[in-house]
């Protein structure tokens, strides 16, 4: 009687490759986990599962995007570990993720991807994000400028154009601010950036220099008398370390009153608390569309009114009394009480200086 055969397994070698989680770390420690998530997508896509695959690589250029953004900030000391720690976070995610289906793929006679092609991958990524890196730190380091004099130079960006830098500059130089000296004889540097925001001036200053309310109190006064060069008030004024970075901003802006009486408002006091004050002033009878300047500063250490005064007149007790009066008065459209009051000279020098409560 004749044997019946039993049927055999036919097992179908893939004609395509995968990469296994050796080849996704060393194309992670080339060019990020970007690199290597997308070896773990063109696995994916290869084994017929196109949303994984794009998963995974969304995935990968979000975590390179935060390593990026973190590690400019870091230390190399502190980078490179993190840099390490993601290397080995990648490949234990490829093994846990694709290490069974690439055994499979294997034992079926299947081939694995090449080192080489994950070298390159790597590399190739690697030369596109310094590229880009490059490129945006070149643009931000070489914004168009305006030499004034011959080493002073205003820098512009945004919507500011050549024209305003000019402007600004010029304002500076009459100010006395650019006279062509500075730290090693390289002249001042000065931005000017204008957007949906408003206009910015900034200024590089010398270390702890925005901790002092007179040196700050100094540059919004700078910033208070260019601002017609630039478009009017209201503008911001930054204060810059030599590394370029944020330490103090101020706000100038104005409120013109009935005739040319003026309510200049500083640091973070408010345009509304401005018009608050003129109206609270006007109301007892200070402003009278003679030309009065009064000032409205918030910073640290409190709320600041000051008025410009004749000279003189911070020694004569009925003014003085006149004064802490229109204060205490005016004091509640400012935040409330105490305030500080200030008498100052048309050079707005502090010729009296006292707490209100």
């Amino acid at each position: 009687m004749p044997s019946i055969a039993e049927p055999s397994l036919q097992v179908t070698t893939p004609t395509y490759t995968l990469f296994d989680d050796n080849a996704v770390g060393l194309a992670t420690i080339l060019g990020t986990p970007v690199a290597g998530s997308a070896l773990m997508a063109l696995n994916y896509r290869r084994m017929g599962q196109t949303r994984r695959a794009a998963i995974a690589l969304i995935l990968g250029i979000a975590v390179t995007g935060l390593a990026i953004l973190f590690g400019w900030n870091l230390p190399h000391t502190v980078s490179s570990p993190i840099a390490l720690i993601l290397l080995f976070i990648t490949a234990r995610i490829a093994r846990s993720l694709q290490g069974t289906a690439v055994i499979d793929h294997v034992q079926r006679g299947g081939r694995l991807g090449s080192k080489w092609v994950a070298f390159g991958l790597g590399a190739g990524i690697c030369a596109v994000i310094f590229l880009s890196v490059f490129m945006a730190t070149y643009a931000a380091d070489h914004q168009p400028g305006v030499l004034i004099g011959t080493k002073d130079e205003v820098y512009y960006s945004g919507t500011a154009t050549k024209e305003d830098a000019q402007s600004l500059g010029n304002a500076l130089k009459a100010h006395g601010y650019f006279n062509d000296e500075g730290a090693s004889g390289k002249g001042a540097d000065v931005f000017l950036a204008k957007g949906k925001d408003g206009t910015t001036i900034s200024f590089i200053t010398k270390e702890g220099s925005w901790e002092q309310p007179p040196i700050v109190s100094l540059f919004e006064e700078i910033g208070r008398e260019v601002a017609p060069s630039v478009g009017g008030f209201p503008i911001q004024v930054r204060l810059l370390n030599i590394q370029h970075e944020l330490k103090q901003k101020s706000t100038v802006g104005s409120v013109t009153v009935a005739g040319n009486d003026v309510v200049y408002y500083l640091g973070a006091a408010t345009a509304s608390e401005a018009q608050a004050l003129s109206r609270a002033l006007k109301s007892n009878g200070f402003f009278s569309g003679k030309g009065a300047d009064v000032f409205l500063s918030k910073h640290n250490d409190g709320t600041t009114l000051s008025f410009v005064v004749g000279d003189g007149a911070w020694d004569n007790p009925a003014f003085i009394a006149d004064f802490e009066r229109i204060s205490r008065q005016a004091a509640s459209a400012a935040g409330g009480l105490p305030i500080r009051l200030r008498l100052v000279n048309t050079s707005l020098q502090v010729k009296r200086d006292e707490v209100i409560h």
